[in-house]
């Protein structure tokens, strides 16, 4: 109850903070920077700062961004992550994607769905990490391009009693994952950060090997849906799919598709189900109406296998959230999510929307 809280603390504070912003920034660049002061069991008490830059690239009609966030906690974790969306060329190009550096102590759970719910170990891991995606623009709201990766992935520390330690599954020391892949994407939304109609569509194939500079060799198709309905004035529902299938036997347990976390399932730990395979859906029922604050109810399911011949276990969650407009014209939210799943639950608060 603590950790709540002071979340709720921050948030207060955050506010006070994002409107004396507002109202000094009229230029078309706008910044909000955020100071975080937080606690949870994984970190204790930690401290950092966060914020997301928005502007237009000359010509483009389309508003890019750049989030950035610091943070440092009791137990001497350190995180640092950019990620971008960035329109060039009059709007012909956009590129996307993370640049980060991360030493984080990790929840593994097991893979696949034969492990006891409560088996737990941890283990703290460092890497930097590089996304980058770059897609040419052709017609009506298509786009084509590459999309690279790398995350160069060095365990330090280990629960003396898990399974990691036992040396038999693939990347329990680490290693360099970097590949490369194709992107195919359309997006007919009406706003990016918080659309009331259209729809966007990604698929992907993706590789890793020696020659992609990777200490692992697999390959991976995806798919992610996203549909979005006005139903009122200011009612959206909102639905997405997922799909995730990987190819070959050298991938490592941390490279596979996982279920939780604030975007995937909320109300289940991040990485809680992973495996080769991942299905998902979700749907949101989002209003606003009270000034800059709107609500939120959500509900969906997932499931990871490792085979096509596995009977798919389906874990549902469900919950509800509060938004808080950082910018009214454009629609970026500060978001506070609480969920629920089976035997689970957790509390959301980070930037922008789900999907």
């Amino acid at each position: 109850m603590k950790k709540y809280l002071l979340q709720l603390l921050l948030l207060t504070t955050l506010l006070n903070v994002v409107n004396a912003q507002e109202k000094r920034d009229n230029n078309k660049v706008k910044v909000v920077g955020l100071p975080l002061f937080f606690y949870s069991p994984d970190t204790r008490f930690g401290i950092g700062a966060g914020g997301i830059a928005t502007f237009r690239t000359p010509l483009s009609p389309q508003a890019s961004s750049v989030t950035f966030s610091f943070a440092y906690t009791q137990r001497k974790q350190l995180l640092a992550w950019f990620p971008y969306q960035l329109y060039l060329g009059k709007g012909k190009y956009l590129t996307y994607g993370e640049v980060g550096w991360y030493r984080y102590q990790y929840q593994f759970f097991g893979i696949g769905n034969e492990y006891a719910d409560d088996y737990l170990e941890k283990y703290t891991a460092q890497y930097p990490r590089v996304r980058f995606t770059f897609l040419r623009n052709l017609k009506k709201g298509h786009a084509l391009g590459f999309r690279l990766a790398l995350d160069d992935v060095k365990i330090v520390n280990y629960d003396s009693s898990g399974l990691l330690l036992q040396k038999s599954i693939r990347g329990w020391d680490g290693g360099r994952s970097a590949g490369a892949g194709l992107v195919w994407w359309r997006d007919t939304r009406d706003n990016r950060f918080y659309p009331g109609k259209g729809s966007y569509l990604e698929t992907s194939f993706y590789l890793e090997d020696q020659f992609t500079g990777s200490d692992f060799q697999f390959s991976r198709a995806s798919l992610d849906l996203g549909k979005f309905f006005t139903l009122g004035k200011k009612t959206i529902l909102a639905v997405q799919a997922m799909g995730t299938f990987t190819f070959g036997n050298d991938v490592p347990f941390f490279n596979l598709a996982q279920l939780g976390g604030p975007r995937r399932l909320r109300g289940y730990f991040e990485g809680k189900y992973r495996d080769k395979h991942l299905l998902l859906t979700q749907a949101e029922l989002r209003q606003e109406g009270w000034g800059r604050f709107g609500g939120v109810l959500f509900l969906g399911t997932g499931a990871v296998f490792g085979t096509p011949e596995e009977s798919i276990k389906w874990r549902p969650n469900g919950g509800l959230g509060i938004r808080y407009q950082l910018d009214k014209k454009q629609k970026i939210n500060l978001r506070a999510d609480y969920g629920f799943g089976v035997k689970s639950q957790g509390f959301y608060l980070t930037f922008g929307e789900s999907f």
